[in-house]
């Protein structure tokens, strides 16, 4: 079951997994605007976004690895997020890695993060990022997830 629509923005994701609680997103959406982040699928088995290698480049002209680590955190959080219930339960990055394969001096990359574990208190993710056009892998990235209950402030509020 995909929860976003295709072209949706990341922050329309995490809405359309919880439309019933009114968060502040307004961080996350600047961050993933500026990279161009568009979410393409989100499922609790797999979510795939994109971002253009333009405007994310280093001064050399090829895809940041920033850029490159950003869209691969935030692949794997999405879907950690929907796999530990979110927002009763909020998943935060533990550890990061990725492996550049070869440079993207041009184009679209896309991302698909699909899970390696999912426990109760952990979850690790694997995503490939590949060029749209040519389907060469670009990077491999890994990223290991915290699992907590959400702590209500006191009064009950969100």
């Amino acid at each position: 079951m995909s929860l976003a629509a295709p072209g949706a923005t990341a922050t329309d994701t995490l809405r359309a997994v919880t439309d019933h609680v009114a968060l502040d997103l307004s961080a996350a959406e600047a961050f993933l605007r500026k990279l161009g982040m568009e979410v393409l699928e989100t499922s609790s088995e797999r979510v795939v976004g994109q971002i253009p290698v333009e405007g994310n480049t280093q001064p050399d002209g090829i895809l940041h690895g920033g850029a490159t680590m950003a869209l691969v955190e935030s692949l794997a959080s999405i879907g950690a997020a929907v796999r530990a219930g979110w927002p009763e339960n909020l998943v935060m990055g533990l550890q990061q890695t990725c492996n550049f394969i070869r440079p993207a001096s041009e184009g679209v990359v896309v991302g698909v993060a699909t899970p390696l574990h999912a426990g109760r208190t952990t979850q690790i993710w694997d995503v490939q990022v590949t060029h749209r056009d040519t389907g060469k892998l670009i990077a491999q990235g890994r990223v290991t997830l915290a699992v907590r209950p959400r702590v209500k402030p006191e009064g009950g509020a969100r």
